[in-house]
């Protein structure tokens, strides 16, 4: 099993684990999830009672539900895009992201950029996706997404961002590097 996919099995089960202590799940079905997570863990090979395990697989300060939660908005705002620009006709652009929505992801921008310095993939990706979230016209949030998904070794990942960097701008010439 890949090291991100344990990541994934420990960030459900530390999901479950939330979910129990905050009262997300009601006390009758405490005992129910209890019993998930033990196979969870023991089908998977994760024990998220071992410190070294945690703190080789964790993606904190990140929680799944965060990750989740910046998915869905990121593919809200990309499917209205998208829905919106098959509706219309073809010579219609889409509408261009405010100057609020762009100076926010300028912010997530250069918060992944320190996260990339300091060898924090996983945040710096979350970073560049909030980014997207509020500007996904912009090609260098997908270039060093890119960039940050191949330093994580997910190649197949960046070769997706940085396809996506190139056909917002194909004179964008980092895109092509990223794609290289």
């Amino acid at each position: 099993m890949s090291e991100k996919q344990q990541r994934l099995v420990l960030s459900i089960i530390d999901f479950l684990n939330q979910s129990m202590t905050d009262g997300t799940v009601k006390a009758d079905d405490k005992e129910g999830l209890e019993v998930a997570v033990q196979c969870i863990g023991e089908a998977f090979g994760i024990d998220p009672s071992s410190e070294e395990q945690v703190e080789k697989l964790s993606v904190r300060p990140t929680t799944l539900q965060s990750i989740f939660d910046v998915y869905m908005k990121t593919r809200d705002k990309v499917g209205t895009r998208a829905q919106a620009s098959t509706s219309e006709a073809s010579s219609s652009a889409p509408k261009p992201p405010s100057a609020d929505d762009k100076a926010k992801a300028d912010k997530f921008k250069q918060e992944g950029n320190a996260l990339m310095s300091s060898k924090k993939y996983a945040e710096a990706i979350e970073a560049y996706t909030q980014a997207i979230s509020f500007d996904g016209t912009n090609p260098v949030y997908y270039s060093n997404r890119a960039a940050a998904y191949s330093s994580k070794g997910d190649h197949l990942v960046a070769i997706g961002d940085a396809e996506k960097a190139i056909s917002i701008d194909p004179s964008f010439s980092k895109g092509y590097h990223r794609l290289g």
